[in-house]
């Protein structure tokens, strides 16, 4: 049977809270300025400043009575054409959307998502994680990983035919081994994108030094591109938390919204699996998330050439610079991987136990540090 999650509550939050999904209440009053059918008021709208991000609210867009609130209620109480999901009730979506909770939105990350600055910005992160992730503390870490999962991965290596030195370098690049999965509610977050996008793009462009990155036409592409992820995110979000028993708006992820230690996208949610055969799938814990890794690549083209590994660790984050950081890390892994007997062997003459034996606090202090803070599994 599948899993109530596709990823675990945050541990932050109590189990109470996340599993009392769906309850229809009313939002405490003078949460925000509305009238009777839980619309904003004529007062409230009116101060709705496009270019001041402090008066950005959910209910400016999704109130009672707009059409954009209308047209998500039509999709996400639609017929599922996936099994992972479940359609909600038009009372399931109006409690959600009048919660309180939902009013959090995130606007200065948002006009930094759009913002023309942001391509080279990502490019020029993975670039620098890269000198970070093949320093040799980094490395070990990976292989000290590796050495401890090593029946899993060879499981799931041989299930789905990806190398395992992907996979391990892939959850490095994402969630620094399953250490860093993101504080950001990933309703809130899309929503932001979704339905602030314009607004959000406007200030990015009268901010000094963006103009003259992009062209008008591309950008306005770009922003087209984040608003349709977006949406389709937080319809796959709210779907999938519907058939899983889980509150939406307590689901917490990267920036861009992507959950657990693979940093899955709500929309990519038809690769997880379960890899411990328990019965459940669950992101926040390995077993699920090497094998989802190793069935999302297999499934984008992973194979033994260059070219078609290339082309899935690309589908997983469409950035040049992610790609070639993800194969130059598992190349590392694959090179200390094949000297390890060498050196074994060397030590044992020398009557000196190999490095890789030494496990204590040292060890688990550096995987604790590894990796970085998860991009997400698309690119503006």
């Amino acid at each position: 049977m599948p899993s109530k999650s596709f990823f675990s509550p945050p541990r932050s939050l109590s189990i109470a809270a996340l599993v009392a999904a769906f309850a229809v209440s009313p939002a405490p009053m003078g949460a925000t300025k509305a009238n009777a059918q839980g619309e904003p008021s004529a007062d409230a709208r009116a101060t709705f400043d496009p270019a001041d991000t402090r008066t950005w609210k959910t209910s400016i867009k999704l109130g009672a009575g707009r059409a954009e609130r209308e047209a998500l209620i039509a999709d996400l109480t639609a017929p599922s054409k996936n099994s992972w999901e479940k359609p909600l009730t038009r009372a399931e979506v109006e409690a959600i959307l009048d919660d309180p909770r939902a009013e959090r939105l995130y606007p200065d990350k948002t006009i930094s998502i759009v913002a023309p600055s942001m391509l080279k910005r990502q490019k020029r992160g993975h670039v620098d994680l890269l000198k970070i992730f093949l320093k040799e503390e980094r490395i070990a870490a990976g292989a000290a990983f590796m050495a401890e999962h090593a029946p899993l991965l060879a499981k799931v290596e041989k299930r789905h035919g990806v190398d395992r030195e992907v996979i391990v370098s892939i959850l490095m690049w994402e969630s620094r081994l399953g250490t860093i999965t993101g504080d950001y509610f990933a309703f809130n977050s899309f929503v932001s994108q979704a339905f602030f996008i314009d607004e959000a793009n406007a200030v990015a462009l009268s901010r000094k030094g963006e103009k003259g990155l992009i062209s008008a036409e591309k950008q306005k592409a770009r922003v087209e591109r984040i608003r349709k992820r977006a949406r389709g995110n937080l319809v796959s979000l709210m779907r999938v938390c519907k058939a899983r028993g889980i509150d939406p708006l307590g689901v917490k992820g990267s920036w861009a919204g992507a959950l657990g230690f693979p940093q899955f996208m709500p929309a990519s949610l038809r690769w997880a699996e379960d890899g411990d055969g328990d019965g459940k799938i669950d992101l926040f814990t390995f077993p699920d998330s090497i094998a989802s890794i190793g069935r999302y690549l297999k499934d984008h083209g992973f194979g033994p050439t260059p070219e078609s590994q290339r082309k899935a660790v690309w589908g997983y984050n469409h950035e040049d610079a992610y790609v070639e950081g993800v194969l130059a890390f598992a190349k590392a892994l694959k090179e200390r991987k094949s000297a390890t007997p060498k050196a074994a062997k060397a030590a044992s003459s020398a009557n000196v136990a190999p490095a890789s034996a030494k496990k204590g606090k040292a060890t688990e202090a550096t995987t604790k540090s590894a990796g970085t803070t998860a991009p997400g599994a698309a690119s503006p």
